[in-house]
């Protein structure tokens, strides 16, 4: 409870977008949910939301593992920690249970669709859809850093951010909405999970 009081910024934020995700989730059909988020496609959210999307990738993730590693190598080993085991449980559940998860490229219905608004200057992948790893990057560091740096407003700010990742990739339909709410919980589980296995042993409580 104490982690929860701390951290009920970053908490809510999760909650409040994993509630809301999973409430369509289960209300409406995949493809009808992807359309109707397709339909606000636009020119200048596209172009932002192409940069979010990549925030969750090594060229980011990496150089942020080493300076924590340097500034606070305890953290920086749980940070890492979390990164990989993330990584991990995405590439098996894609690769050995959810193998068959297409993606909206994979869908005739999408593609045949006229009015369906594609990014065409990018190769869109058709499979491996569930969960979507980047999300599941993206809130399993942005949440695990929340949770270990003093400034919460930041830490807060931070699964806002996680919460873009999120939604950019099903604004540019790489992923379905049920992938993006599936891989947050995933990231979150994560990050809370190793942060309780490895607080003690890393002295990550303030």
């Amino acid at each position: 409870m104490k982690t929860i009081k701390e951290n009920i910024g970053a908490f809510s934020i999760f909650i409040l977008f994993f509630i809301t995700g999973f409430a369509f989730v289960i209300s409406f059909p995949k493809l009808e949910i992807q359309q109707y988020i397709n339909s606000f496609y636009h020119p200048i959210g596209n172009s932002i939301f192409k940069f979010i999307t990549h925030l969750a990738e090594g060229w980011l993730t990496v150089p942020l593992l080493i300076f924590l590693l340097i500034y606070n190598w305890r953290k920086g080993l749980y940070i890492g920690f979390s990164y990989a085991i993330s990584s991990i449980l995405v590439a098996l559940l894609k690769r050995l249970v959810f193998s068959n998860f297409k993606r909206p490229h994979g869908f005739k219905e999408l593609i045949e669709n006229k009015e369906y608004n594609w990014l065409y200057e990018v190769e869109m992948p058709s499979n491996l859809s569930f969960p979507s790893g980047h999300t599941t990057v993206a809130f399993c560091v942005f949440f695990g850093l929340a949770l270990i740096i003093p400034n919460k407003t930041i830490g807060t700010a931070l699964v806002v951010l996680a919460v873009l990742v999120g939604f950019s990739r099903t604004y540019l339909s790489y992923h379905f909405l049920m992938d993006v709410v599936a891989g947050s919980l995933l990231g979150i589980v994560t990050a809370i999970g190793m942060y309780y296995a490895l607080r003690k042993k890393l002295k990550l409580q303030f």
